[in-house]
């Protein structure tokens, strides 16, 4: 017998070959969302020249439609037998909306159009990873490191996609941009189409949470009875959320419109924003066994504001690039412990309690894009870092009292939560 093999479990050799499509699907994701993330408020003020307020619109607009669009999504994915079908339809409803973005140019047609093509493609990330969970079970590996593997290939993509999309758009223009973003993810549907290996799926089986989804969020939430602490630290991961993606609608206005830098620099940025969040996420697990999980994302929090307050005040390219290494320390543990955190607090299991993490993070979008054009519009772009540094105070002020309430669980399974 072939070592590291046996009944249910192939060959590493075969796992890799087999991996390689779901990776490269996963990567292609990736450089679509690195590409699209920093460059869109720059396509909506330059070219469409939309208001802050419209702007900030727009993007609540987004996250909302997102998260209605990942529920009709997982609903239709509990009953389809094969879900490379649903990866591969969504993403080819993506594509159609990042092929509006390159050729319109009304605001009140894009915010119909994109809004809701791009936030139904937004789903077929879900329905990769879920994908990951039941072929990483069918051959027979640890579903939990096997994800990490399939996660790295997004961060990766990350890392190059951002500074490669700004770039393109400077040289070229937003067209080119977001119809090479057009390809990518038709090229995505494809290999999640046809490229993955078929994975059988229990008859009337479900994914983790999927219970939950159709009980409804505030059901699975009046049941699983939070106690005050979890309440705590879901409106610390709110505030916290809300901030990292304020930050990532106004960094390239202020970076590009305030300071008078290039664009460019915005990619190089987060890029090495990405960069520096990997190797964080991996030494976080273990520094929060040492230090205690509560206290290492208090202290997380309280390097948010200092980031926030660096950013809105330094103007150098090599100021800006090292705040945007700070920042990626403190996102690379808020990313990571938060949701352990959760996971380990809510009663009713790992799928309730991922269903209450994830509607939390995904309820800050909509949260972001309102605060962030409304400052906008009010204290200009410069002026929303501020708005995030008091909103990351709040977060560490959240934490504290955290930390001084009495313990709901066990000391040993949230060390110094």
């Amino acid at each position: 017998m072939v070592p590291g093999s046996g009944p249910g479990r192939p060959a590493r050799g075969a796992l890799v070959r087999e991996s390689v499509p779901l990776g490269s699907a996963i990567g292609l994701f990736g450089l679509t969302a690195a590409a699209l993330s920093p460059t869109l408020s720059l396509f909506l003020a330059n070219t469409v020249h939309a208001a802050p307020f419209l702007i900030g619109l727009f993007f609540t607009a987004y996250a909302a439609a997102e998260i209605v669009a990942g529920l009709v999504t997982g609903w239709l994915s509990d009953r389809m037998w094969d879900r490379r079908v649903l990866i591969g339809l969504v993403s080819l409803v993506g594509a159609v909306g990042m092929l509006c973005l390159a050729l319109i140019r009304d605001y009140t047609v894009l915010l119909v159009t994109c809004v809701v093509f791009i936030s139904i493609g937004a789903g077929s990330l879900g329905q990769m990873f879920a994908y990951v969970n039941e072929f990483a079970t069918a051959r027979g590996r640890d579903v939990t490191a096997y994800s990490s593997v399939m996660r790295s290939f997004f961060s990766g993509a990350y890392v190059v996609g951002a500074p490669l999309g700004l770039t393109l758009m400077a040289k070229y223009g937003f067209r080119p941009l977001y119809l090479s973003v057009t390809v990518i993810t038709l090229a995505m549907g494809a290999v999640g189409r046809w490229g993955l290996r078929p994975v059988p799926r229990k008859a009337g089986g479900h994914t983790a949470g999927a219970g939950a989804g159709r009980k409804g969020l505030w059901q699975t939430i009046r049941e699983a009875r939070l106690p005050g602490r979890v309440w705590l630290l879901l409106g610390v991961i709110l505030a916290l959320g809300t901030v990292t993606q304020m930050y990532n609608i106004d960094i390239s206005l202020h970076v590009t419109k305030n300071l008078g830098r290039s664009a460019q620099l915005v990619g190089w940025m987060v890029g090495l924003t990405a960069v520096v969040e990997i190797p964080v996420m991996i030494v976080a697990g273990r520094a929060a066994r040492r230090l205690g999980s509560g206290r290492l994302v208090g202290a997380s929090a309280v390097l948010a504001v200092v980031s926030y307050c660096l950013m809105a005040v330094v103007s150098t390219p090599e100021a800006l690039l090292a705040v945007a290494a700070l920042t990626g320390v403190w996102q690379g543990v808020t990313l990571s412990i938060p949701m352990v955190m959760v996971q380990q607090e809510t009663p009713g299991g790992v799928g309730v309690s991922s269903s209450i993490y994830g509607a939390v993070f995904s309820g800050a979008g909509p949260i972001a894009g309102a605060v962030s054009g409304g400052a906008a519009a009010l204290v200009g772009y410069g002026g929303v870092l501020w708005v995030c540094a008091a909103l990351s105070a709040v977060g560490a002020l959240g934490m504290l009292a955290r930390l001084a309430s009495p313990r709901a669980v066990s000391p040993a399974l949230v060390p110094g939560g």
